[in-house]
């Protein structure tokens, strides 16, 4: 520590308040709070056990600032206000809208249609979320489409008409309103239906779905009413797939936790009207035993600011004194929930349960290479998907760029998309990108951003891919560029900042860059030669 921050250190009272680290430049690169903000600042500059994250949060510290707070409780909200505010470098964020995905249901439209989005605006449509755990959201989104018919095309119906209705239509997946084949009323009401569906109302729907097959029976309507009955039918597996036994919760969300190998593991079961209906995933990195407990109580402050969704109760392992400043936290907010620590009985199985949950999770990841990447590139949340663009030309003829996706694991091939280029016609790679980056960020709402981009390129085809993210605002996206070797084999990774990131020394993650590599390669190659076959 230098002599400037012992002097700072030494005239910081012993108030409660708020703590923030600055960099050389001003820049808050850390917000903490403190019953007592001198003893607090100064562990970080004793000789004791502290994360790499920690330690490089220390070796950029240049000043430090604070405000005085009359109790931790207004600490607290000062802390999540700072924190949201100015996004520093070294805090763990949790909800930023560009990041997490909302499921948006644009209810005003004629015939409306549900569509995953990251930005959550006034624009009178109906958003639930923002998802953690976007595998969680898709499986949701999924299994709605199967139940529910609803428009999946983008037109906009109240202008424009269409002949031929889609193949959904023909499967039974959409009820053609493009040909006018379902009234206005009709579909608002199975709308209406999707949203309690979201909401875990199913024992709600089951019960107008019932009515509505009755009425068609009585009219003779049977082809509509096997029809209503197949979707009650569906709903009814859902429901029992969610059902917990002996589950005497309506409205709680079950907050569980595991710390293992300077990793924190969180798991949140949202119980809605006895069911299961959702759990987010929350993993942190590179942090130590002593700060867990700072870290749970960070997240579960941070978690309901700005969600619909607020359950009655909360239930998680956390000290007394831990419990009485979320509740005193929420009060000052004026969120109506109430966090719980069970001692014992079934409110503390059901703990248990989410904590095995997790112990179940972190086995099966072991061998996730997906994982080992995440921890290379030092990113805190998990990455459940990923893009690779790359550009393919000829002589300045035919140039094109194309886009694979690779989510849950697996390539995704109905997410793949071509781009033919229209800004030049010469062979300038990174005009090239900006373009095809340019163009998939126009379809952000329709399209579902991943967690990371991998670019095929360096410094200049990432600076291009910046100036495309600045023009669309969207900075929640991870950016990377696959740097290839004298074989033209990715060798390594190169950051927004131009840090370069050695994988040569480890086989699986090299072997997965090498796999995206040649997948998006192909890809592109293959659009290529069949563009430049077809004009022949």
């Amino acid at each position: 520590m230098t002599d400037r921050l012992k002097e700072i250190v030494k005239n910081i009272p012993f108030n409660p308040g708020i703590y923030m680290m600055k960099d050389e430049s001003g820049n808050i690169i850390y917000v903490g709070k403190a019953i007592s903000l001198r003893k607090r600042v100064r562990q970080y500059f004793q000789k004791n056990n502290k994360s790499k994250r920690i330690e490089s949060m220390v070796s950029n510290i240049h000043d430090i600032s604070y405000i005085v707070t009359r109790n931790e409780v207004e600490a607290l909200v000062l802390e999540c206000n700072y924190i949201k505010e100015n996004r520093p470098k070294y805090n763990v964020m949790l909800k930023d809208d560009k990041t997490y995905p909302y499921i948006k249901i644009k209810v005003n439209d004629k015939y409306p249609t549900i569509l995953v989005t990251r930005k959550k605006i006034d624009d009178k449509a109906l958003y639930f979320g923002p998802y953690t755990n976007t595998g969680a959201m898709r499986d949701t989104l999924n299994t709605i489409k199967q139940i529910f018919p609803i428009k999946r095309c983008k037109y906009n119906l109240s202008k424009k008409t269409i002949s031929r209705p889609c193949l959904y239509y023909h499967l039974g997946k959409c009820l053609g309103p493009c040909i006018n084949d379902v009234s206005k009323e009709e579909y608002s009401n199975m709308i209406g239906q999707v949203v309690m569906f979201l909401q875990g109302k199913t024992n709600d729907i089951k019960v107008i779905l019932e009515k509505q097959m009755e009425d068609c029976i009585e009219n003779l309507k049977f082809e509509q009413a096997a029809l209503i009955k197949k979707r009650i039918d569906d709903i009814e597996k859902v429901s029992i797939k969610q059902t917990v036994a002996n589950l005497n919760e309506n409205s709680t969300d079950i907050f569980a936790f595991i710390f293992q190998n300077n990793k924190l593991y969180i798991q949140i079961f949202k119980i809605r009207n006895y069911k299961v209906v959702l759990h987010d995933n929350i993993e942190i990195d590179d942090i130590i035993d002593t700060e867990v407990d700072e870290q749970v109580l960070h997240i579960i402050s941070t978690y309901y600011i700005e969600v619909e969704d607020i359950p009655k109760k909360v239930y998680v392992k956390l000290e007394e004194h831990s419990i009485e400043l979320l509740n005193e936290y929420f009060k000052e907010k004026n969120i109506k929930i109430q966090i719980i620590c069970p001692k014992k009985g079934e409110k503390l199985d059901l703990i248990k349960m989410v904590e095995n949950n997790i112990k179940i999770n972190i086995e099966s990841k072991k061998d996730n290479v997906v994982d080992k990447l995440k921890n290379i590139i030092g990113r805190l949340r998990s990455i459940n998907s990923i893009e690779s663009f790359d550009i393919s030309n000829l002589r300045n003829e035919y140039i094109v760029g194309c886009m694979i996706r690779f989510e849950d694991n697996k390539l995704n091939k109905k997410k793949y998309r071509k781009f033919k280029i229209r800004s030049t016609l010469t062979q300038d790679d990174p005009k090239c990108m900006y373009e095809v980056i340019s163009r998939r960020l126009k379809h952000k709402d329709e399209w579902e951003l991943p967690d990371l981009f991998l670019i095929d390129g360096g410094k200049t085809q990432l600076q291009m891919v910046k100036k495309a993210l600045s023009e669309a605002n969207e900075d929640g996206i991870d950016v990377y560029g696959m740097v290839k070797n004298n074989k033209h084999r990715t060798s390594k990774l190169i950051d927004m900042q131009g840090n370069y990131i050695d994988i040569s020394s480890n086989k699986d993650v090299l072997n997965f860059l090498t796999f995206i590599q040649d997948e998006v390669h192909r890809f592109t190659i293959s659009y290529h030669r069949k563009l430049r076959d077809s004009i022949k």
